[in-house]
């Protein structure tokens, strides 16, 4: 049995191309078509230079964008007193040590839902008032966590049934 061989030819084995690229038109399309792949390689690499920092400007603008108005929207805002209730039942060195001990009760492993309610006790909305100001805004526990103000503590560290008790002592107030 005969096996056959295949052989394969390199170059043009058109002669009619060979022709072509041969003559003096078929070098000015060669050199026609280089000039077109050069000047598309230089047009993407304009384009590249274009658009690579205008993507990294966009992206720093972005972020401060973005962290200008998340620093905007998580700032404490104070609240303001209620002139129509009777005046503040705590001095400001009272309220801020008050709202010092109840950072101290919960901050940690366990919140003292006792000690929450002795410094709660007694206050009038005014007086609540001072508190809340006087506590602003304190690192959570949590290292990735947001500021938190003291209606925000107190939800995120008490049970319901917890804050109905602190609802009860001091009413109608957060």
């Amino acid at each position: 049995m005969k096996t056959k061989r295949t052989t394969t030819k390199k170059g043009l084995g058109n002669p009619a191309a060979m022709a072509a690229i041969s003559s003096e038109a078929g070098q000015k399309a060669i050199a026609s078509a280089n000039a077109r792949a050069d000047a598309a390689a230089q047009s993407a690499g304009k384009i590249a230079e274009d658009v690579i920092p205008f993507i990294i400007k966009s992206v720093l603008i972005g972020g401060a964008i973005w962290y200008g108005v998340r620093l905007y929207t998580k700032r404490f805002v104070k609240m303001g007193t209620n002139p129509n209730y009777p005046a503040a039942n705590v001095s400001d060195g009272q309220a801020a040590a008050r709202a010092s001990a109840m950072y101290e009760a919960m901050y940690g492993f366990g919140a003292n839902a006792e000690l929450v309610g002795e410094q709660l006790a007694g206050l009038n909305y005014n007086g609540w008032v001072k508190v809340y100001n006087s506590f602003g805004n304190k690192k959570g526990a949590n290292i990735l966590g947001d500021d938190m103000n003291l209606v925000e503590w107190l939800n995120d560290q008490f049970s319901e049934d917890q804050l109905q008790e602190l609802r009860f002592v001091l009413s109608g107030v957060f």
